[in-house]
């Protein structure tokens, strides 16, 4: 132990010696320091009082950088000493005297290594079972080569902006001693570094003496300085007969790029969504590859996914943030609003299929339907929304008569809804229109008093049949252009629909009241009214299939539930008539089968009713207090089929275990009137069929099926196999009763709350849909009146005959030639109507969008970026102008 302390005096001494000898030698330098600045000073002071530009010379400047540079240096070290000894004075461990060792040793400066060491081992000898306190930091990144003192006065005068500096150095370098393709710590070379400051002057002096580099264009669109861009585009090397536009454009393979791997100039200006950038590199002619779609299986697919799948992906997701970009679509496209409809539709596929993405894709393609709404929220006035909304693209069949009369179809709007672009819809320059079309001549009737609003529906809809006769033989009376309005229309065709239900009621309830338990006639009076009135709804439905299609028809809910009625409908009277064709001889009821056609007539009949009535919810979607109610109706019903898939599952499993449990060596000796949980007393016997298990489990759900512990007992000697079976039941009642009944609900609230969060949106547009029925004139008269052709039809199909007669004559052939020539030049001039206003809308949702900027704090980000660089570069002018610049190294100055 003795010679142990006596070791660690003698280091001690021998470390105090060696300060010593340090502290000497620091004082030495110093006052041969402070010698040097009093001799700068001086001569500074009588170079002030010399003519400008007398003193400048180089050997003084590096001189005089040298010592600041110096300074600056050991004032950074003393701050550090300072730092260190405040952490040791709270971290102190060991004896009194280490402690004080370790203090002097911080405090004093340039220590020499063989001290350090010895100090180090008495530190760690003090306690060596206690962890360190201090952890080793290394840098294991790739060292750069060290850039010399030129070099970086270089990057630092380009990114203070001073011109004057950067050329004299560029000037002074013909040795090339100086690299101007030298990088700093973080890999930026003049070129970016004069980008990111936004110092163009400096951008085009170094152009001009061959600065290079590769990523120069991309850096200057990820900042967004379009200077910047247009110098680089229309920099022109003087060793170069051919601007390097070609490298500039192509596309870039740089594993360091924060933005991707892939990157070309053109992509990256549109994620930025820049319009002037964007317009500058358009022309250059440059292209983007199309993307492939998902599943595709050509050779340069297979190749790329098989070399690399997760940077082809990345690569399509670029390219369509790309394309979604609404300054690209803009410049690119003379139809904005329908590219943004198309690139929606296809962004919300590829999320379906890609799901690795899918909220990128969902994101771009809520960007495309928000740039749709955005910009028809600039049209000003009803002449440039019909314009928009009954503009109609090459790829749309086109109502040639519909054109010759100016008839309005609203083909873009049309296109929405089947795009689903719920934001376009219910913008409020589109509903606003949409209102003006609905009431048509009928404009008064919203301003008026809600008592004559509801005499006004009521009288429509007590003579709705005297005016469909009137719209029947004048159409194009008064009268008959009252009824042909929307909303006349939809009164009318409500009207008509009621009293369909009157006499299902009717027929239901009061008229076989006493003809329950006979057959009676096959047909009868009323039953001939409903017929009548099924085939007027049928053959509005055969109508809307003929015209829309099989796919668009349905996608409408209404569509597919009319459908179903009327099939149910149309199947109960058929089963009528072969009911009294072929068992006329069995009269009693009681005498009758199962499946006796009158039984499944009324069966079928019981159904159509539900669904008859059902149906009225469509109606709901005018009223904006009932509408939202039935979309969110709509939307549960949807989550709970979702549900269902798993239900049924559970339902299916618990079934087939019970019944292959319970149905082992049942034998019946006596007749039963019930099976199952529909005997008043309760047994095991339920299980003992799939069908009366599956019954038993599901009525269980809402307690109707008193299953009971006992009920699941066997004999007292299998006490086994009741014990599995009362454990079966308690399972399915845990995991259904509580487990999947509380789940339905969960959803069905995020259903309703989803929809109340959109409320106003999803109501404007279930609204428009069926708004948009009532707007052609395919289906003017409601059903029974439709099935009788009108004079309008008549003349319709009359003058189709005469110009197909006439078109095999040379009169009608020229007629043709004639009405081809004029539907051209109307199609041409609604084409160039369409693309003025476009342009004018154009040009406002760029104002609007710039206008957004400058109200943001980006936009007060740039201004003071602009007043940095504008005082920068005064400053520099003036301290060149009156040489109050000592030293070119005088720019290493605090940055504050």
């Amino acid at each position: 132990m003795q010679s142990k302390l006596l070791v660690l005096r003698e280091a001690e001494l021998i470390t105090g010696c060696s300060d010593y000898s340090a502290q000497r030698t620091n004082a030495e330098r110093s006052k041969n320091q402070l010698r040097t600045n009093q001799e700068i000073l001086s001569r500074n002071q009588w170079e002030a009082k010399q003519p400008i530009g007398a003193w400048f010379t180089s050997e003084h400047h590096k001189a005089f950088y040298s010592w600041d540079c110096q300074a600056q240096q050991e004032e950074f070290h003393v701050s550090e000493a300072e730092n260190k000894r405040e952490e040791l004075q709270q971290q102190q461990q060991g004896t009194p005297w280490q402690a004080e060792i370790l203090k002097e040793s911080t405090e004093r400066d340039g220590v020499s290594n063989g001290s350090s060491v010895i100090m180090a081992a008495l530190y760690q000898s003090t306690d060596s079972s206690s962890p360190n306190k201090f952890l080793a930091l290394k840098d294991v990144r790739e060292v750069k080569e060290e850039t010399t003192l030129d070099e970086r006065l270089f990057l630092l005068a380009c990114e203070k902006g001073d011109y004057y500096m950067v050329k004299k150095l560029l000037e002074e370098n013909s040795s090339e001693e100086l690299n101007i393709n030298s990088v700093d710590v973080l890999g930026r070379n003049a070129i970016t570094i004069s980008i990111e400051n936004e110092n163009l002057d400096i951008l085009q002096l170094l152009l001009n003496y061959g600065c290079q580099s590769t990523d120069a264009l991309l850096v200057a669109i990820d900042s967004e300085v379009v200077g910047a861009v247009d110098i680089l585009l229309n920099h022109q090397p003087k060793w170069r007969t051919r601007p390097t536009i070609v490298k500039l454009m192509e596309r870039i393979q740089n594993p360091e790029y924060s933005t991707t791997m892939d990157v070309a100039p053109v992509i990256l200006a549109a994620h930025r969504n820049n319009y002037e950038i964007l317009t500058m590199l358009l022309k250059q002619d440059v292209s983007l590859p199309k993307p492939h779609a998902v599943g595709c299986e050509c050779t340069l697919c297979t190749a790329k996914n098989k070399k690399d799948s997760l940077r082809h992906s990345r690569f399509r997701l670029d390219i369509y943030r790309c394309l979604a970009s609404p300054a690209l679509i803009m410049l690119t496209e003379e139809d904005p609003i329908l590219r943004a409809f198309e690139l929606s539709a296809d962004l919300k596929e590829l999320s379906l299929v890609e799901v690795e993405f899918r909220n990128d894709y969902e994101e771009l393609a809520q960007k495309c339907k928000t740039f749709a709404k955005d910009l028809l929220a600039q049209a000003r006035n009803s002449r440039e929304l019909e314009v928009i909304l009954n503009h109609q693209s090459s790829d749309e069949p086109v109502d040639k008569r519909g054109l010759l009369e100016e008839r309005m179809n609203l083909s873009r709007l049309k296109l929405a809804i089947k795009y689903n672009q719920k934001e376009f819809v219910s913008q409020s320059n589109c509903q606003q229109f949409l209102n003006t079309v609905w009431f048509g001549q009928m404009a008064g009737y919203r301003r008026k008093h809600t008592c004559k609003k509801i005499l006004i529906v009521l009288t429509v809809g007590i003579f709705w049949p005297v005016l469909s006769v009137c719209y029947l033989l004048a159409p194009k009376s008064q009268v008959g252009r009252i009824i042909h309005t929307p909303f006349m229309k939809f009164i009318i065709h409500g009207a008509s629909y009621f009293t369909f239900l009157l006499l299902l009621n009717l027929y239901s309830l009061v008229y076989n009241e006493d003809k329950k338990n006979t057959m009676g006639p096959a047909l009868e009076r009323i039953d001939f009214l409903l017929i009548m009135w099924l085939i007027g709804m049928v053959w509005s439905d055969v109508k809307r299939l003929w015209y829309d299609g099989l796919e668009d028809f349905l996608e409408e809910s209404r569509n597919q539930l009319s459908f179903v009625m009327n099939s149910l409908y149309l199947a109960t009277f058929a089963l009528k008539v072969v009911a009294h064709n072929k068992f006329h001889s069995i009269a009693e009821r009681k005498d009758w089968d199962a499946f006796h056609p009158t039984l499944v007539a009324e069966g079928l009949f019981a159904f159509g009713n539900v669904l008859s009535y059902l149906r009225l919810f469509f109606m709901y979607t005018t009223s904006s207090i009932l509408g939202p109610l039935q979309i969110s109706m709509g939307q549960m019903l949807q989550d709970f089929g979702k549900f269902l898939g798993m239900f049924l599952l559970v339902l299916f499993s618990f079934t087939i275990g019970l019944t292959q449990l319970y149905d082992k060596g049942y034998t019946t000796n006596e007749q039963k009137d019930c099976v199952g949980i529909f005997c008043e007393q309760q047994s095991n016997d339920a299980f003992h069929s799939f069908t009366g298990t599956c019954y038993a489990l599901f009525w269980y759900i809402f307690s109707l099926a008193h299953v009971a512990l006992f009920v699941t007992r066997f004999s007292f000697s299998e006490e086994l196999q009741s014990f599995v079976g009362a454990l079966i039941v308690g399972t399915y009642n845990v995991v259904v009763v509580i487990v999947l009944t509380k789940l339905l609900v969960a959803m069905l609230h995020k259903s309703f709350q989803l929809i109340a969060n959109h409320e106003d949106k999803e109501w404007k547009f279930a609204r428009a849909k069926l708004w948009l029925s009532y707007f052609d004139d395919k289906c003017t008269l409601p059903p029974p009146f439709n099935i009788v052709p009108s004079p309008k039809t008549i003349c319709y199909l009359f003058n189709s005959i005469s110009k197909w007669i006439c078109s095999h004559t040379t009169t009608g052939r020229v007629k043709r030639q004639n009405s081809l020539k004029e539907w051209k030049s109307l199609r041409q001039k609604r084409d160039e109507n369409y693309q003025k206003v476009m342009c004018c809308l154009v040009h406002r949702y760029l104002t609007s969008m710039r206008q957004k900027m400058q109200s943001t704090d980006q936009a007060t980000v740039e201004n003071l970026n602009e007043l940095r660089q504008d005082l920068s570069k005064f400053r520099n002018e003036m301290r060149d102008l009156l040489g109050f610049r000592t030293s070119k190294y005088a720019m290493f100055y605090p940055r504050n």
